[in-house]
């Protein structure tokens, strides 16, 4: 019998363990039918991808299956069998799976399928239909598997049913015996985590301070990092805000990014109360940049006159290029300075592209800071804040009520495609009303109070005192909160000179 040389492709779609448990019984199986055959194992390690999918559904890119196609492009594959314990392990795509035979053809590789004890040529006619059937069945299979899972998920979604890892402030209770899902009920610990930060938004606490306090306490995460536990920063203002955004905690389920349902388990925190979250945090009319971990104070918030691109930091050279006495040039001293990033298609000064403005960085958070403090120090400030969100309170109980009557009525239309099997009349009426909602949540953003952070912050006086002790990102929520910069170029007679161009800085108040 002729020796051949075999390399062998081992895969497994998932490995939660991350033990490589299937991969190595492949292996141990292609080993002992490769013996018996009187083949002979090549020295290198197997091509080997672990908890990787080969469907076209797959996220992740297998590795060492990129590697084989390159081996084999290559003419380094250097074996004169490719060795796979099962054709689906090769892959669930046909075109793939093409490329795949096509090179072992051009290379004269023949194909080993361990559960099917054969070596197949794919030179050969019969034996290339068969192994392109393989491929085919396998990518029918992988189709028919996904579209079950989407329906089952779907019905599960419309029937207010968890799915996938239980949410943080709940506890997931199943049967003993059969492990059935049997309820979902709050968390003794954690539930009054998300309470508490809801609580303390409303009263007008920064997530920085919200998330800062709870790693002072030693409050565990939400989600612990179990790889690497170097990498876990514990609560964080974007985890926080993330939380507070999920509208499971207002008892309702979502699938794909929208409300489908009344979920199964209780509500944390009541929808009215969820919804005025979702404008605090993010209100419509001014989109927020995440403040944490910020840098500078106006990065993201003050604004270019001329094209009203957001202005970034960037570093400016301060004076001439020194000589030293070696006669070598010395690195040039340079200073931290806003730049408008500029807008693609409009030209900086004179027509050239980049920039159209720029100030120093101390010089504009100076200016910007004592516009504010004045501002917020005006005896009718608190008065007008209040004032406004009084008078506001009728519009707003009507938006609440249209945003309502909306998603009363789109829950009616699932339940009506759910009973017709029409899930293409959802779709229809998604695109119709969903424009109608987010208009109405923008008109209520803009009806929404002044931040309560920046009312207790005015309310407790002393703000100029206060200010340099305040962390960067309450500084920030502060600023943008009240007012946006806008800067404009360097007028006539003000090149070279020092000090705050008071005529550079406008201010849009809010």
């Amino acid at each position: 019998m002729e020796a051949l040389t075999v390399r062998e492709y081992l895969r497994v779609s998932r490995d939660r363990l991350h033990e490589g448990k299937s991969p190595d019984q492949q292996h141990d199986e292609n080993v002992m039918s490769i013996e018996r055959q009187g083949w002979v194992m090549h020295p290198d390690p197997s091509y080997r991808d672990t908890d990787r999918s080969a469907s076209r559904f797959a996220k992740k890119d297998r590795e060492d299956f990129s590697r084989l196609i390159a081996d084999l492009e290559k003419d380094t594959f250097s074996a004169d069998v490719l060795a796979i314990w099962e054709s689906s392990r090769g892959s669930r795509r046909v075109g793939e799976w093409v490329d795949l035979v096509d090179l072992c053809k051009q290379r004269k590789v023949r194909i080993w399928v361990t559960t099917h004890g054969r070596l197949y040529d794919p030179s050969n006619a019969r034996d290339r239909r068969s192994l392109l059937e393989d491929a085919v069945d396998a990518e029918y299979e992988s189709d028919k598997t996904s579209e079950r899972l989407l329906r089952s998920v779907r019905a599960s979604a419309e029937q207010g049913k968890p799915h996938g890892k239980n949410l943080y402030g709940y506890l997931r209770v199943y049967d003993p015996q059969t492990r059935q899902l049997l309820a979902v009920e709050e968390h003794p610990d954690q539930a009054s985590v998300v309470r508490e930060a809801a609580a303390r938004i409303l009263e007008g606490h920064s997530l920085y301070a919200i998330a800062r306090d709870l790693n002072e306490r030693g409050v565990p995460p939400r989600r612990p990092n179990r790889v690497d536990h170097r990498k876990n920063h514990g609560w964080t203002p974007p985890a926080v805000k993330q939380m507070l955004s999920t509208a499971a905690y207002a008892g309702k389920r979502e699938h794909q990014g929208a409300v489908v349902a009344d979920a199964v388990w209780p509500a944390l925190i009541n929808l009215e109360t969820w919804q005025k979250l979702q404008v605090l945090m993010s209100p419509p009319e001014r989109k927020r940049t995440n403040d944490w971990p910020a840098q500078h104070l106006l990065a993201g918030i003050a604004r270019c006159s001329v094209c009203g691109g957001m202005m970034r930091v960037g570093r400016q050279n301060a004076g001439q290029r020194l000589i030293g006495a070696d006669g070598e040039p010395r690195p040039r001293a340079t200073y931290k300075t806003y730049v408008c990033a500029g807008v693609p298609g409009r030209p900086g000064p004179n027509g050239t592209k980049g920039f159209h403005v720029a100030m120093r960085k101390e010089l504009l958070d100076e200016a910007v800071c004592e516009l504010l403090f004045a501002r917020l120090e005006r005896p009718d400030f608190l008065a007008g804040a209040e004032a406004g969100s009084d008078s506001n309170q009728v519009e707003r109980g009507a938006l609440l009520q249209e945003i309502a009557g909306y998603e009363e009525y789109l829950d009616s239309v699932r339940a009506e495609a759910a009973k017709r099997l029409r899930f293409d009349l959802v779709l229809d009426q998604e695109n119709r009303v969903r424009p109608k909602i987010e208009a109405a949540q923008a008109r209520l953003g803009r009806l929404t109070q002044m931040d309560p952070f920046v009312l207790s912050l005015v309310a407790d006086g002393g703000i100029r005192d206060r200010w340099a002790s305040l962390p960067l990102a309450e500084q920030r929520r502060t600023v943008r909160a009240v007012m946006t910069p806008i800067v404009k170029p360097i007028g006539k007679g003000w090149r070279g000179r020092k000090g705050i161009n008071w005529d550079r800085v406008e201010v849009v108040w809010f």
